[in-house]
């Protein structure tokens, strides 16, 4: 939405981006949280079946077929904790709150100067500052920015759907977790029962 007035226009750019950044830093900890949680059911399976063997329970599968089994759990928790660590769900989102803390000091800063008569160079040299505060930092995904959308109603105009489009797209992006829980799931389901 263009604004008449300069810093009117940057503060609504910086609050919108602060937003994404939040938004951005809520999402990256849920994917955190989902990988530890895939990783330590995985992790659980690993103990479980060991048991079974143990106590002699009976089992519908055989016990090179259970064995088997075991190897592939092992490596999804392996492949599972090599993606985490390469994607530093944890770390970025640490990263993104605090970009998220520096807009919104520097929004305030802004604010400050709506109603003010300040020079262009004043002006220029906070665009500047904008801009080198989103160099510091990791860009949000689009998908950020859609919730920052939704969330900010007095700048966008939705339609009635909108929130169920993008709550929509943000549980796909967990569906490879849940797959993985409710094929182990299944799995020990069919394992134990007869």
């Amino acid at each position: 939405m263009e604004k008449e007035n300069h810093f009117e226009e940057l503060y609504d750019r910086v609050h919108k981006t602060a937003c994404c950044r939040f938004f951005a830093h809520d999402r990256l900890k849920n994917h955190h949280n989902a990988s530890l949680w895939t990783i330590t059911f995985f992790s659980m399976g690993l103990i479980f079946v060991p048991l079974i063997q143990t106590f002699g329970l009976e089992t519908r599968f055989s016990s090179n077929y259970t064995n088997f089994i075991q190897v592939v759990l092992a490596i999804v928790i392996l492949v599972i904790s090599v993606l985490l660590n390469m994607t530093n769900f944890s770390v970025r989102a640490d990263r993104m709150h605090q970009c998220g803390m520096v807009l919104n000091a520097f929004a305030r800063k802004v604010h400050r100067h709506i109603n003010e008569k300040s020079d262009a160079n004043f002006y220029d040299g906070l665009v500047a500052e904008y801009d080198a505060v989103l160099q510091r930092f990791e860009n949000h995904s689009p998908m950020d920015y859609l919730f920052a959308k939704n969330h900010l109603t007095s700048s966008y105009q939705n339609s009635w759907y909108f929130p169920l489009y993008i709550r929509a797209r943000y549980a796909l992006q967990f569906f490879p977790y849940l797959f993985l829980l409710g094929l182990e799931g299944s799995w020990f389901y069919m394992l134990v029962t007869k």
